[in-house]
This record gives C-alpha cells, structure tokens and sequence, in this order.
C-alpha cells in the first residue's frame, strides 16, 4: 500500500524515502544515495548506478560502492 501512495505523489512533490530494501529503492526512485558511515558515495538514477558499477541489480552495485570497488 505504501509503494502505491509513493507512486502516486511522484512528480507532484519530492519525497525522500530512506530504506534498506535495495529493490525497493530501484522500484520507486528516480534517483538513489547511497551512503556509508554518514558520507553520501554516490547519488544518481538506478540505471546509472548499475551502468556505472557494471552490475545488473542495485543490491550488487550498492555493496561494490560501499566496498570501494571500482568496476
């Protein structure tokens, strides 16, 4: 019920939505931070992300980032 409300506030106001769920980041964001120990390591679309990383799924781009490890 949650991800329906989100989706529908989309592009009428900013929402900034904190999670753990990696997949649920992807699903209902244009954009996505990714932090480690308080500092902002990355902040761009899911696919860039993934594009960036050279992985296919958020969950595997997001511990490369917070790992430190380059493409």
């Amino acid at each position: 019920e949650l991800w329906d409300i989100i989706r529908a506030l989309k592009g009428h106001i900013t929402i900034i939505l904190t999670t753990h769920y990696m997949e649920e980041a992807e699903v209902l964001s244009d954009r996505i931070g990714i932090m480690k120990d308080g500092k902002l390591l990355m902040c761009d679309t899911p696919d860039t992300i993934k594009l960036i990383t050279g992985e296919e799924s958020i969950e595997k781009s997001f511990i490369k980032i917070v790992r430190g490890e380059k493409k």
